[in-house]
């Protein structure tokens, strides 16, 4: 994995989508001296094209007169086409949902679904089919859309007391005619004050209902869920029980054999190379890769650490990191062999190991 800081003006990254194994773009919030104006843009989204070599702002306006849009998720189904989603900057905040048709040249302001506060995390299965994870301010769910924005159908509403959902991961053939896809929603239920216990919130329908999954007892903070085949998924996280502070930790990895309905504590856990992770993309049946904080000294410090697996998850291996000052907090890789990672104003490019072939016959 190798670094580097952000385009100037950006502030912090919080996703990243890639159309394919050369263009990728990031988002997140403006930087402190950057705010945009109805005559001015802020660096809230930055692009590459040459595998993550190099990257460069994507300046936005502002959306509706307020300051700069702090955006949340992205996914970029076509080299040309993305959806970027977060909230306004002003306070109380209003869903904003960002198109583009021509590569991030020019950024439009689409419809939102309604009554959002903010929409979290996006995810398009084509250029024109795309769901989001939103909010109203009490309750989180998802919403649909089959014209790209231009109009929104409101789906199923997640657990009851869901928190820390950022994140939305949907299988392969959401909306494309197949059988209704798996989607996957990491997070934590709130137990006592300023703690919460590891949750995962499942739909077997593309988002139209969703259910609470089975996850052992006591398990720390989750943050993000993916699955490899149509059975075996993984979900990532920290130990740490604690939603008030954050309280250095080792990682958490959770597996399912059964399409994630239910989850038990993975080996990993106690022997995987990196601390509290964040995020976690596998482009293969038996690649993956993840990413997330590398504590060290005291008071502890955190910067970025990735750590991949070529058989399935049952194993993973740290990656040399080159300039990782602070933790990634998301990954994608649009091929089995590299990945785009962002965290704090640094963009990395990370490259993997071939995955592990089949022995079968």
């Amino acid at each position: 994995m190798v670094g580097q800081p952000a385009p100037a003006g950006t502030g912090e990254l919080s996703a990243v989508s890639c159309a394919d194994a050369v263009h990728c773009w990031a988002v997140g919030v403006p930087g402190p001296n950057e705010s945009a104006t109805a005559t001015a843009a802020a660096t809230v989204i930055v692009a590459t094209a040459n595998a993550g070599a190099t990257w460069t702002a994507q300046p936005v306006q502002s959306v509706g007169g307020s300051p700069a849009p702090a955006l949340t998720g992205i996914s970029c189904p076509k080299v040309t086409v993305c959806m970027a989603v977060g909230s306004t900057g002003a306070d109380p905040g209003t869903g904003v949902v960002l198109t583009t048709d021509d590569g991030g040249s020019t950024w439009t302001a689409v419809t939102s679904p309604t009554g959002t506060v903010a929409v979290t995390s996006v995810q398009c299965s084509s250029a024109a089919k795309c769901s989001v994870l939103a909010s109203d301010g009490t309750s989180i769910f998802t919403s649909s859309t089959v014209n790209f924005g231009r109009t929104w159908v409101q789906e199923g509403t997640l657990p009851a007391g869901l928190g820390g959902a950022l994140d939305l991961w949907c299988g392969a053939g959401a909306g494309a005619g197949a059988a209704a896809a798996t989607c996957l929603v990491a997070g934590y239920t709130p137990t006592t004050a300023g703690h919460g216990q590891g949750t995962v919130a499942l739909s077997t329908d593309d988002g139209s209902t969703w259910t609470a999954a089975t996850v052992p007892a006591g398990v720390g903070l989750l943050q993000a869920a993916d699955c490899l085949t149509a059975t075996r998924c993984l979900a990532v996280g920290t130990t740490s029980n604690t939603v008030s502070d954050v309280v250095p930790a080792k990682g958490l990895v959770l597996a399912s054999a059964d399409g994630g309905h239910t989850w038990t504590t993975s080996t990993v856990s106690a022997s995987q190379p990196i601390d509290d992770i964040f995020a976690i993309d596998c482009p293969s049946a038996t690649g993956c890769a993840m990413s997330g904080t590398q504590w060290s000294g005291s008071p502890a410090n955190g910067t970025g650490a990735v750590a991949e697996s070529i058989n399935a998850g049952v194993t993973f291996a740290p990656s040399t990191t080159a300039y990782a000052p602070l933790p990634l907090t998301s990954l994608a890789c649009p091929t089995a062999r590299f990945c785009a990672g962002v965290g704090g104003d640094t963009v990395a490019r990370i490259t993997l190991s071939a995955p592990k072939k089949s022995s079968g016959g």
